[in-house]
C-alpha cells in the first residue's frame, strides 16, 4: 500500500455531542449525556444504509436528515419531538460547523502514517468548508491535500470522486486503503472505485462486514504502521 484516504465527517473530525446535547436540553428539556450519542450514532447509520438499500439516491443533506431522526430516535426522540429539535440543531450547526471534535492522538497517527512514506489526504462529502474544518482541528497540516464534493461536485459513493483524488496522487487504487464511517457512502464507494476499504466501528459492531474494521483512525494508524515495522 502506498496511501491511505481518510473520510472526514465521522472519521477524522466528529459532531461535537456536547454541543447537540445542550440543544437537546434547551428544547426538549431532556438531558443526555454526550457518551450516549457514541451507541446511537450506529442507528443513524443503520438507517442511512437502510434508505440507500431501497434506492435512495439523495444527496448528503438528505442522508443527514435520515442520520439525525434515528440517532436523536434511539436516544428516546420522538418523530414529533424531532420535528422541534431537528431545525434548532440545524441551527446550531448554520451558527459553528458541528463537525469540530476530533479524537486524541489522531494527529499523531496521521503523522506517523506519513512518517513512513506513505501519502496521506481525505476525500470527503462536505459542503465546501471540510479544508478549513481541518486546519482548524489541526489535521490539514498532516495531509496532502483534501478532496471536498462540495467543490468538485461529486459525492460518494460515486467514484468519480474517488478518482479524483487517486489522480491527483497518481497512485492505483490497488495500492490504497479509505477509511471512513458509512458502509453504504465509504465502503461501498471505495471498493466501487477499486480501493480496499475500511470501517470504523467503535463498539465493535460490524465484525460480520465484508471488510476490515477499525475501532477509530488512532488505533487504525497504530495497526498500520506496526504491520509495516513487522513486514
Amino acid at each position: 500500500m502506498k496511501a491511505v484516504f481518510f473520510d472526514a465527517g465521522g472519521t477524522l473530525i466528529h459532531i461535537d455531542y456536547e454541543r447537540v446535547a445542550r440543544v437537546l436540553e434547551q428544547v426538549l428539556g431532556r438531558s443526555v449525556a454526550p457518551e450516549a450519542f457514541v451507541e446511537a450514532e450506529y442507528a443513524g447509520r443503520d438507517a442511512v444504509e437502510a434508505a440507500m438499500a431501497t434506492g435512495m439516491h439523495g444527496t448528503d443533506d438528505d442522508r443527514w436528515t435520515i442520520h439525525f431522526r434515528a440517532m436523536l430516535g434511539a436516544l428516546g426522540v420522538s418523530d414529533e419531538e424531532f420535528q422541534a429539535v431537528g431545525p434548532a440543531i440545524a441551527e446550531e450547526h448554520r451558527k459553528k460547523h458541528l463537525w469540530t471534535a476530533t479524537r486524541p492522538g489522531t494527529a499523531e497517527g496521521l503523522e506517523t502514517l506519513r512518517r513512513k512514506g506513505l501519502l496521506v489526504a481525505v476525500i470527503s462529502n462536505a459542503d465546501g468548508t471540510v479544508e478549513r474544518l481541518l486546519a482548524e482541528a489541526g489535521l490539514r497540516e498532516h495531509l496532502e491535500f483534501v478532496v471536498d464534493s462540495g467543490v468538485v461536485g461529486i459525492e460518494k459513493p460515486d467514484p468519480r470522486i474517488f478518482a479524483i483524488a487517486l489522480e491527483r496522487s497518481g497512485i492505483a487504487p490497488r495500492d490504497a486503503w479509505y477509511v471512513g464511517d458509512m458502509y453504504p457512502v465509504d465502503v461501498v464507494g471505495a471498493r466501487g472505485a477499486g480501493l480496499e476499504p475500511v470501517l470504523l466501528d467503535p463498539l465493535g459492531r460490524y465484525a460480520g462486514r465484508d471488510c476490515r474494521t477499525a475501532t477509530d483512525v488512532p488505533s487504525f494508524c497504530r495497526e498500520l504502521v506496526s504491520a509495516l515495522e513487522a513486514a
